[in-house]
C-alpha cells in the first residue's frame, strides 16, 4: 500500500491498466449513449455555454486540497449538471480528455468509464436542483439548495468511483477503494459550499443560466416579473 500513496489511483480519474477490459469497453458504450442523449437537438446558442462549463470543469482539476497522505481536487460536475442539464454529457468527456492529454489525469482507455462516473452524478444534480427549488420550505434558499446538490453530486461520484475500483479492477483494489472514498469526504463538504455560493450568485446576477427566468407550468418557481405581478397592488414597489 505505501507504494500507491502518491499514485493517480487516489484520484477519481481511473488510470489506464487499472480496469478489466469489460469495464472500460462497457464504459465507452454507456458514455457514447449519454453523449448522444446530450447532443440531441442541441442549438447553436447552447454551444458557447457548453464550452464555458467544459473549461470550468477542466480548471477545477488544478485546485487541489491536501488530504494526507495525498491530495484531491475539486470536481464541479454538480455545477456542470445544474447549468447544462443533459448537455453535461457533452462537456464532461471533453474536459476529461483534456485533463488526460494535458495533465496526465486519468487515462485514454478509461475515458468512457471516467465519463460515466462524472456524468451520471451531474445528471443527478440537474434533477435534484429541479426538484429542490420547488420544495416550499427551500424556495429561493439558493445556498442551501446548492449545498445539498453539490454534496450529493460529489458523494455519488466518489461512491461510483470506489465501486468501479472495487468490482472492476484487474487487481484487488477494495482496500484502496475505501481509502479513496474517505480521502474525498472533505471534497464533498467543500464542493457543497462552493456550489452553494455559486448558485446563490448566479440566481442573483445571471438567473437565466439556472433557467430561473422561465415559469414552469406547475408554477413551482416564478420569475422575478411573475413574483412582482403576483403581489397585491399595495405591496408593489417601483
Amino acid at each position: 500500500m505505501p507504494a500507491v500513496l502518491g499514485s493517480p489511483l487516489w484520484a477519481v480519474h481511473i488510470s489506464d491498466g487499472v480496469l478489466a477490459w469489460p469495464w472500460w469497453s462497457g464504459g465507452f458504450a454507456l458514455a457514447a449513449l449519454l453523449a448522444l442523449i446530450g447532443a440531441w437537438r442541441i442549438r447553436d446558442e447552447e454551444i458557447p455555454q457548453v464550452a464555458l462549463l467544459t473549461a470550468a470543469f477542466f480548471v477545477a482539476s488544478l485546485i487541489h486540497v491536501r488530504v494526507p497522505p495525498t491530495s484531491v481536487h475539486l470536481l464541479l460536475n454538480g455545477l456542470v449538471g445544474v447549468v447544462l442539464g443533459r448537455r453535461a454529457a457533452l462537456a464532461i468527456p471533453v474536459g476529461l480528455f483534456l485533463q488526460a492529454a494535458l495533465l496526465g489525469h486519468g487515462g485514454y482507455s478509461t475515458l468512457g468509464v471516467n465519463s460515466c462516473i462524472m456524468v451520471l452524478p451531474a445528471l443527478l444534480a440537474w434533477q435534484m436542483f429541479a426538484v429542490l427549488r420547488c420544495v416550499p420550505f427551500l424556495r429561493q434558499k439558493w445556498f442551501t439548495i446548492g449545498l445539498l446538490v453539490g454534496m450529493s453530486a460529489v458523494l455519488a461520484t466518489v461512491v461510483l468511483n470506489s465501486l468501479v475500483l472495487a468490482w472492476g479492477g484487474q487487481e484487488d483494489w477494495r482496500i484502496l477503494a475505501r481509502l479513496v472514498f474517505l480521502a474525498h469526504l472533505p471534497i464533498v463538504v467543500i464542493e457543497g459550499v462552493v456550489l452553494g455560493f455559486t448558485i446563490s450568485f448566479l440566481a442573483q446576477v445571471k438567473p437565466d443560466m439556472l433557467k430561473l427566468t422561465l415559469v414552469p407550468s406547475h408554477n413551482c418557481l416564478l420569475s422575478r416579473e411573475s413574483e412582482f405581478d403576483s403581489l397585491p397592488a399595495g405591496e408593489r414597489v417601483g
